[in-house]
């Protein structure tokens, strides 16, 4: 049972990252702007970050979707969305009342701090998850058992 849920939080995180990525990577500039007004990069960070950040995202997500390179995917993934929760509250302590980028880049959608911080840490916990429960780390540990226990 534990491996279902796995393979279907794995395939859920990789699909919500494949599909946040696609409108940032068709639009970089617009995904620029959406980064720039967090205002908390350098303005010369912003636009490689505009141009790289989504393709980080793509990869990640197919290849948690395909089942492969699971412990690296999901640990830059919860990398990100710490990242992205820690900005977004940064940004809500400021006051600043801003559209996230995450799905869409109109910066006319409604901005809602905790509904977006909940929603974070949902795929946060997916991550974590999927992190632990990936395949290279569960053979890690038990090659660290059959060590400690002379077998």
């Amino acid at each position: 049972m534990k491996s279902i849920i796995t393979i279907l939080l794995r395939m859920t995180l990789g699909g919500i990252f494949i599909y946040a990525s696609l409108d940032k990577i068709a639009d970089p500039a617009g995904f620029a702007e959406a980064i720039a007004n967090y205002r908390i990069l350098p303005p010369g960070l912003v636009p490689i970050t505009a141009i790289c950040l989504p393709w980080v995202e793509a990869m990640c997500g197919t290849a948690l979707f395909i089942g492969r390179f699971e412990l690296g995917s999901s640990m830059l993934i919860n990398m990100m969305m710490v990242v992205f929760i820690g900005s977004t509250l940064y940004n809500g302590h400021r006051g600043l009342d801003i559209a996230c980028g995450c799905f869409t880049l109109s910066a006319k959608e409604p901005s809602n701090i905790v509904l977006n911080t909940i929603r974070d840490i949902a795929i946060l916990t997916m991550g974590v998850w999927v992190m632990f429960n990936a395949k290279r780390w569960q053979s890690a540990t038990v090659r660290l058992d059959r060590t400690d226990t002379g077998e």
